[in-house]
Formats: structure tokens, sequence, C-alpha cells
């Protein structure tokens, strides 16, 4: 689970989302109005913030964890000609969640927006037993 940051009707606004990581760019997808995807065409820049809690220590009075914060520019694919780079996303996120890929016609894609984020900058911190 990743979280977006946006800003939305001018005030930060944060939204998990599943995603897949491919080559340097985070997609995601969703519905193809509402907030955060009118908030995405109104400012492409975004935050993502990624984590993982790996235990705590109570001697330590600490816990383990991983997390990744990056900030990229929107974009959709949307524009002719990557209606099958959208299928192929598609297929990519059901994989990482499903274990297993339907087969995504082109109507499922024409009904579902797909996001490109290239990541421009990425942080990391971990903190380990």
């Amino acid at each position: 689970m990743a979280r977006l940051g946006v800003i939305s009707m001018g005030e930060p606004y944060v939204v998990p989302l599943n995603f897949v990581y491919i080559d340097g760019t985070v997609y995601f997808h969703g519905a193809l109005s509402g907030r955060k995807i009118e908030a995405l065409k109104t400012n492409p820049a975004v935050c993502l913030e990624f984590d993982a809690m790996h235990g705590v220590s109570v001697e330590k009075q600490t816990t383990f964890y991983t997390s990744v914060v990056a900030w990229g520019t929107a974009e959709f694919l949307a524009d002719a000609g990557l209606e099958k780079k959208k299928q192929h996303i598609l297929e990519k996120l059901c994989l990482k969640y499903l274990s297993s890929s339907p087969v995504i016609t082109r109507e499922m894609a024409e009904g579902t927006a797909v996001v490109a984020v290239p990541l421009r900058k990425v942080t990391f911190r971990e903190s380990t037993e």
C-alpha cells in the first residue's frame, strides 16, 4: 500500500492506493472522476509514501521499519495509442495483488484511469534490529 499526497481544493489531501512499480515509475489506477483525479488534473505534482513495519522492540522502545518517500509528476495514460499500455499496467496490478491476471479488455481499460508517476526524487529511511 502507498499513500498519495496531492493538493485538492486548496488543501493537502492524502489517499491510500494500490500501485505497481516498473522501471522507475509508479503506476496506479482509479475511477475516471473523483477528488483524487480532479486534484491530479489541477496540479499533477505529487508526493508518494511507502512503508513497512518490521517489528517492535520493547527493550529498546523503538520500532523497526522501512520508509520511502518519492516525488514526481502524475501523467494520465489517456492519449490515443496508450490503450495497450493501460491494459498492460492493469494486468500487472492484478498480478501483484491477486496473484493472477484476468484478461483486461479494451472496455475495462477505457473505464479506468491509469496514472503514471515517473519518480524524480526518492528518499529512503530504515530502522533495523
